[in-house]
């Protein structure tokens, strides 16, 4: 069973009940009423790596995070 860690591509449900694509800052963490996973915006993510520095996130209600699909072979996002 895959497990949620810092890096991972997931899937956020928002209030309005949308799926939105989020990279995982964390894995799961407990929080102050519920467990949760830190998210932030892909493009964050990406300028955090470039930059050296951890990208700012949000907590997210781990109930509400799941590992998005991982691509297929041969299709990996490219990096420049």
């Amino acid at each position: 069973m895959a497990v949620i860690k810092p890096g991972s591509r997931v899937l956020a449900r928002s209030a309005f009940d949308e799926l939105l694509e989020r990279r995982a800052v964390t894995g799961v963490q407990p929080g102050y009423d519920f467990p949760v996973v830190w998210v932030c915006s892909e493009e964050e993510w990406q300028g955090a790596q470039s930059e050296g520095r951890e990208p700012e996130g949000l907590a997210w209600p781990a109930d509400d995070v799941q590992l998005a699909q991982p691509e297929e072979p041969g299709h990996e996002a490219m990096v420049s």
